[in-house]
């Protein structure tokens, strides 16, 4: 997966990169080619085309169950 280097300073890997992004490309201290985002557009087209992380909390008493995992009583 390639890594970009983010205006903020993070190093994040990602797995879709959208046509029409700018970046530059250096390699870092391990040979690694290291893509660096060169304006906020660019930025934020990146961020939004990866696909969203599944939440792995479990169902929750908010969530309407109770600790063990049953509907709460109404």
């Amino acid at each position: 997966m390639p890594l970009f280097l983010f205006r903020d300073g993070s190093i994040r890997q990602l797995t879709v990169v959208p046509e029409g992004v700018e970046f530059g490309t250096y390699q870092d201290r391990r040979q690694r080619p290291v893509h660096v985002v060169l304006d906020p557009y660019s930025e934020r087209r990146l961020l939004a085309a990866q696909p969203r992380r599944r939440s792995l909390r479990s169902p929750t008493a908010a969530e309407g169950m109770n600790a063990e995992g049953h509907p709460h009583a109404a």
